[in-house]
């Protein structure tokens, strides 16, 4: 193996000033799927999302043998290290503007010199041919690397995946190096797509002579995170690409009546030399790159998403001890980008769980190093403390959870907008919450309208309820349903299938190709729409995989046509089922999208949306109703067993939920009801008639069996 180079700079430093703590929400961004060794989010094809972690680069240079083209360029040692310092300057500039743009990101670049310190041979002579004839000297790399007979993009990113297993880092990207020394111009010959250097987008690889400045080799990696050309003849000012999708604000086009185009260096010329000597570009360049702030916090918006903390937690007394059982995950911020797999991707990890006292200094309890942790949490409450807060935290980009808030005297739980509370009983039976009074598990607790009956907030649309046939208007009142894509022309259909999650029927589109009804939905040429009546808080529904490695994907919208929310499914097997769910806060949901993704299909079963009214108390006695519009609920508890309600006596009481907001401590009361054979005087003479006999065992079996 070759050298390894490291570039010398490193940007790592702590942020001084605490974030703002973010409004309450619920977890509405994409399912993810974990892959070892892969930023979270991503999949194997997801090699240069954003330009901030760890990169692998790997330069390979190629020396022609003459076998089909005359050999006119031959390396030396020196102008391979020349070469190689060009890369490191040119990767470096990338580090060192990065510093002048935050104090909280990192970037490094691994430079894998095995394919540069002994070029890699090749029968063509690249810089004496066009720049497109590049296929055949990469591909003829590929296939001596072991990643060849394939596809060129596919070999590539299973070439770079290996390099970024290889070296352990966030992303990775090749560097192709012609030698171009003894070239009259250094250019290609004429009739190809380029005349210099070029590269291809999203984490890829790059084709350079050898000859061109360390400013090109800074330029082209702006290309491998999906930065565009801002030239005459290269990016225009209505492209738009990157995480955030954003415009090309900067190209020399720009149609702006005063414009004047900035230094840049995704530009050419006397622009990019300025960029390149003065370490500066323009916002909208940078934006897509991922280096973007819009609250001015000093976290670019790509990582400034909180974590996600649920759980909950309570002081056994038995211990002296807070127990807090739960998980916490880093969160995503949805991906924008017109190019690409679009997953929702981030870098955070979560470093550390610390806990505090009545608002005192936070302590260190575990460090999970991890994008999920489980936390089964035992914590010593020291003499007086009457309230304890956890929280998860990333100290690299100093990115928080929210925060669990847990009292001694009583079991708390992670707030989700909606309604929260527990359930407790009186064990003792003083008409007092006592510590260490809590509920059982399984008590129904349901919302109710004022004559008792559940509320009916979740409709299903369910094909096994439904008639064989397409779907006409107005089959239902609270949505619509449409197929959408380039091979869809707009008709859903009902009709058996022998592959679904539910019954033996799923949801069809009519393919124009083939002129029929079709099970499958695809990434893009069919889909299906649901449009509602009135804006819903939850949605999900049934994918079921089509063949081996199938991918489904759901996407929330709201009336503006804002992306809320994205959930992808894990890799699916055929017949395989996950049932996609996005949740919100409030009833702000108009439409959702769904179908398979990574060029896969999937069949679509079991639509529901809206919030469940019925749920049950865990170990603790918490419950929660998540996802509930605004308005005014009556909750009832029914409870297991011989209880009768304390507080309120009813078992049943009012909530008022608010838009994004929790409603909290809507909690229940219980003791273990009197049973009416029950005699003080002598327990043995159950129904006190002065006898104890078969009658008194039979009245107590009775009351067994009853309660």
């Amino acid at each position: 193996m070759g050298k390894l180079r490291r570039s010398p700079f490193s940007i790592s430093r702590s942020k001084s000033a605490r974030k703002a703590r973010r409004p309450l929400s619920l977890e509405s961004l994409e399912h993810r799927r974990v892959l070892t060794a892969l930023p979270y989010g991503a999949s194997e094809q997801d090699l240069g999302e954003f330009m901030l972690g760890s990169v692998a680069v790997t330069p390979v240079l190629l020396e022609s043998n003459g076998q089909t083209d005359a050999s006119t360029e031959d390396w030396t040692t020196q102008h391979i290290q020349e070469v190689l310092d060009k890369i490191d300057v040119g990767l470096d500039w990338w580090v060192d503007t990065l510093a002048t743009q935050s104090t909280i990101h990192e970037l490094t670049f691994t430079v894998d010199t095995t394919y540069a310190t002994t070029p890699a041979p090749t029968q063509y002579e690249p810089i004496a041919r066009r720049s497109n004839d590049y296929s055949l000297y990469v591909s003829e790399f590929l296939t001596s690397a072991g990643f060849g007979g394939g596809n060129l993009e596919a070999s590539v990113r299973d070439f770079n995946q290996s390099q970024r297993e290889k070296h352990g880092t966030d992303w990775s990207f090749t560097i192709f190096v012609v030698p171009s020394q003894n070239d009259a111009d250094g250019q290609f010959a004429p009739g190809g797509s380029f005349s210099r250097a070029f590269a291809f987008a999203g984490g890829l690889f790059m084709v350079v002579p050898s000859t061109r400045p360390a400013s090109t080799f800074t330029h082209e990696t702006g290309h491998i995170f999906w930065a565009r050309d801002e030239y005459l003849g290269g990016g225009n000012y209505f492209q738009r690409r990157g995480y955030y999708d954003t415009q090309n604000t900067n190209a020399a086009d720009n149609p702006t009546p005063g414009f004047v185009q900035q230094p840049s260096i995704m530009a050419s010329g006397t622009l990019l030399n300025t960029a390149f000597d003065n370490h500066v570009s323009p916002d909208s360049t940078l934006a897509m790159l991922g280096w973007q702030d819009s609250d001015g916090d000093g976290i670019f918006d790509v990582l400034d998403v909180p974590h996600q903390l649920t759980g909950d937690g309570y002081f056994d007394t038995a211990t002296g001890t807070y127990r807090f059982s739960g998980r916490a995950t880093v969160q995503t911020l949805p991906n924008l980008n017109s190019s690409g797999l679009r997953n929702d991707i981030t870098i955070n990890r979560i470093r550390e769980i610390e806990y505090r006292f009545d608002g005192g200094a936070w302590q260190l309890h575990s460090l999970p190093d991890a994008y999920e942790a489980d936390l089964d949490l035992s914590i010593a409450v020291p003499a007086g403390a009457s309230q304890i807060e956890i929280r998860a935290r990333d100290s690299k980009t100093t990115v928080e959870s929210n925060i669990f808030v847990g009292r001694v005297t009583r079991a708390d739980s992670t707030l989700v907008p909606g309604i929260n509370g527990f359930v407790w009983i009186d064990s003792n039976k003083n008409g007092l919450r006592d510590v260490g009074e809590y509920g059982d598990a399984a008590w129904t607790v349901e919302l109710v309208d004022g004559g008792g009956s559940v509320l009916d907030l979740r409709k299903r649309i369910e094909p096994d309820d439904l008639p064989d046939g397409v779907l006409q208007n107005g089959f239902s009142p609270d949505l619509t349903l449409t197929s959408i894509g380039s091979d869809a022309d707009g008709r859903i259909a009902i009709f058996l299938d022998t592959i679904t999650s539910t019954g033996d029927k799923n949801f069809r589109a009519f393919s124009k190709g083939s002129q029929t009804f079709v099970s499958t939905w695809s990434q893009s040429s069919r889909r299906l729409q649901a449009d509602f009546s009135s804006p819903t808080s939850v949605v999900q529904i049934d994918a079921v995989g089509s063949s081996s490695g199938s991918f489904g994907r759901l996407e929330a919208y709201n009336s503006s046509g804002q992306l809320l929310g994205r959930y992808t499914t894990s890799s699916l097997a055929s017949g395989e089922v996950e049932t996609m769910t996005i949740a919100r806060g409030t009833a702000d949901i108009a439409y959702v999208i769904a179908g398979g993704h990574a060029s896969t299909s999937v069949r679509l079963d079991n639509l529901q949306f809206g919030p469940e009214a019925t749920t049950v108390t865990n170990t603790n006695g918490q419950y929660a109703f998540p996802s509930l519009p605004e308005g005014n609920y009556n909750v009832r508890v029914t409870p297991t067993g011989s209880f009768q309600a304390l507080s309120p006596g009813s078992g049943e009481q009012t909530a008022v939920v608010a838009a994004n907001s929790a409603a909290t401590d809507i909690d229940f009361g219980f003791e273990t009801a009197t049973s009416q054979w029950q005699n003080t005087r002598d327990p043995n003479d159950v129904n006190d008639d002065l006898l104890v006999s078969a009658l008194d065992v039979l009245l107590i079996v009775n009351e067994i069996n009853q309660n």
